[in-house]
């Protein structure tokens, strides 16, 4: 059959499907996809499919996570975010029950290298507030800085301007530590 005869036939196949009016059974993916229920299909495909290692050791120690192993420059920045274990600033509380005035808060200068790093510390805000709190902050000193594991890290040695700020904003228990 030469390629004029298939395509010939394809149009007088399309022609007779729109007459009958066979292209209106089809249904679009949209209507398709409303009967779906998707998940009992979830629930059907976690059951056949085998769980992977990973997910294994979760089902079995649940209650007790690994914590992965830091290197030593990790692990010393952890002691040096959180103060030897002393301060968490991770806490974070969704109601005002923690006014400005009752934060412990500390700042503290670290050597990062031969760069310096004025951290805020102990801090219990919810960390959209935190993360306003910092932008407020870097645009007053025109400088970089960072909210990591709750703690505000500030480029540069600002311990003094910082303090001024935090007691102007309300925050009159807050001191530089070290």
């Amino acid at each position: 059959m030469s390629k004029k005869e298939r395509r010939r036939r394809e149009r007088e196949r399309g022609a007779a499907n729109f007459k009958s009016g066979a292209y209106k059974e089809k249904k679009t993916m949209k209507e398709k996809m409303k009967n779906v229920n998707f998940d009992k299909l979830d629930e059907q495909v976690t059951k056949q499919r085998p769980l992977f290692p990973r997910e294994m050791r979760n089902n079995n120690n649940n209650t007790v996570q690994n914590k992965k192993k830091l290197s030593p420059k990790a692990a010393r920045l952890q002691k040096q975010r959180t103060a030897g274990g002393n301060i968490t600033s991770n806490l974070e509380t969704t109601t005002s029950d923690q006014s400005p005035e009752k934060q412990a808060i500390q700042i503290l200068v670290a050597k990062r290298g031969s760069k310096t790093v004025t951290m805020v510390q102990g801090m219990t805000l919810p960390f959209k507030e935190r993360k306003v709190l910092l932008k407020e902050m870097k645009t007053m000193l025109g400088g970089g800085g960072a909210l990591v594991e709750g703690v505000l890290e500030l480029q540069g040695s600002h311990s003094d301007k910082i303090l001024e700020y935090l007691k102007s904003k309300g925050y009159s228990s807050a001191k530089k530590a070290g």
